[in-house]
């Protein structure tokens, strides 16, 4: 699903791009862009022999199709683990792409570099610059129709857990949960005050497939109804599973407007 997702944006969100340029500029012929990878939140389980594999296989249709259109990588962020993995992927890559590709953990060192490669005014203001907010940009252009934005929560879960999110007037919120969680959890939607009846009570999703990390998860809508707005939410979740072990659930908070 990755791998055909980023084929989808490659082909028709950066090429939808591309085509708008050369209508703004007629002599426009060339693309090179610089990207930022930030690693802030990876983990070390994260980076197992899936997520390598996707990697892989992305790295060769990018060599093979899409080739000259990096004109440098900056991986930001980067835990320690991150640099014996770094060396193994480097080997899948063309020499001249791994070239352009320079791993900056430090925030004070990648910050000043960022600011020595794009314009104070061009850098999104979360990368130390003046430009637009990335969430901002991204709330803006990726979704269509009435969907407005898309917030996640990757939950694990040993026993217990929660997690809240707000949503304004004239909002209305709908609640997806994924999981290959085979023992399953159970999800109860309140008010963050509890001054309300819950919109979902005990609702269970567990997957319905094997513990192979090759299968899509399983997802549920818990919401039956979508939660209009203003309001403040919490989601409440009891593992199947005891405390003794560690179950992941990711919770999507999707926002339309009514």
């Amino acid at each position: 699903g990755i791998v055909k997702f980023h084929w989808y944006i490659m082909m028709h969100d950066f090429g939808g791009r591309l085509r708008a340029q050369k209508e703004k500029d007629p002599h426009f012929k060339r693309f090179e862009c610089l990207c930022i990878l930030d690693l802030e939140h990876l983990t070390m389980g994260q980076l197992n022999s899936k997520t390598l594999a996707i990697i892989k296989e992305q790295a060769a249709i990018d060599s093979l199709c899409f080739p000259e259109t990096m004109n440098k990588m900056v991986i930001i962020n980067s835990s320690r683990f991150f640099g014996a993995t770094w060396n193994l992927i480097k080997g899948w890559l063309d020499p001249r792409t791994a070239g352009k590709i320079e791993v900056i953990p430090s925030k004070k060192a990648w910050s000043k570099k960022l600011l020595e490669l794009v314009d104070e005014e061009q850098l999104p203001s979360d990368y130390g610059g003046k430009g637009p907010d990335t969430q901002v940009v991204m709330d803006k252009e990726n979704f269509s129709g009435n969907m407005k934005r898309l917030h996640t929560e990757l939950m694990y879960l040993r026993g217990h857990g929660s997690c809240t999110y707000n949503i304004g007037a004239m909002e209305e919120l709908e609640i997806t949960v994924y999981t290959r969680s085979t023992a399953g959890a159970k999800f109860t939607v309140t008010d963050v005050n509890h001054s309300k009846s819950p919109w979902v009570e005990n609702v269970e999703v567990k997957h319905s497939g094997t513990d192979d990390v090759t299968e899509t998860p399983t997802h549920a809508i818990v919401t039956t109804t979508r939660i209009q707005g203003p309001e403040s939410i919490k989601v409440k979740v009891d593992s199947n599973a005891g405390r003794f072990s560690t179950n992941n659930f990711l919770v999507v908070f999707t926002v339309y407007s009514p």
